[in-house]
């Protein structure tokens, strides 16, 4: 488990395609895949949404192949990705499993603010958000048990306990 609490909820989505749940821990980012993608996809789809918010090209490329090398089978549904963003480096782990880190302050802000800034690639919804319902949002039901059935999934994570 993460030494913060989880504090944010969102989903990813392309078009219709919910591709991926986050959860925000403090400076740690939870993602478990709800969409099979390819390693070299899900890397360039993250590299692209770092290049704006970091201008280190060369952090972002070390970041892509780090990530890639650590999904030798790619990112199938249920794949989950920890990216901890403290101490000006990004660490990443697969399925609980260390398979590298990127140092450099400017990524580790780019990453936390792909999901944290005005431009952030989901909306993300505060814990204290989620309804009786489980649903979160508010009153637009963003997200519900029914649609993002996968966030049971994450119960190690504690975020079982909150939306389910």
């Amino acid at each position: 488990t993460h030494a913060k609490p989880l504090s944010r909820l969102g989903v990813r989505t392309k078009g219709p395609i919910k591709v991926y749940a986050v959860g925000e821990y403090g400076s740690t980012f939870l993602l478990q895949m709800s969409y099979g993608v390819g390693a070299a996809k899900m890397s360039a789809a993250l590299g692209d949404a770092l290049k704006p918010r970091c201008s280190d090209k060369q952090l972002i490329a070390d970041f892509e192949e780090c990530l890639t090398k650590g999904l030798p089978n790619g990112a199938p549904k249920g794949t989950k990705l920890v990216f901890d963003t403290s101490g000006g480096s990004v660490g990443i782990s697969v399925n609980g499993k260390s398979v590298g880190s990127v140092s450099g302050k400017p990524l580790a802000k780019a990453f936390s603010d792909i999901y944290c800034d005005s431009n952030a690639v989901c909306k993300m919804n505060s814990v204290a958000d989620v309804g009786e319902d489980g649903a979160v949002g508010g009153g637009d039901k963003l997200i519900t048990p029914t649609r993002l059935g996968m966030v049971g999934a994450l119960v190690g994570y504690g975020i079982g306990k909150v939306v389910c």
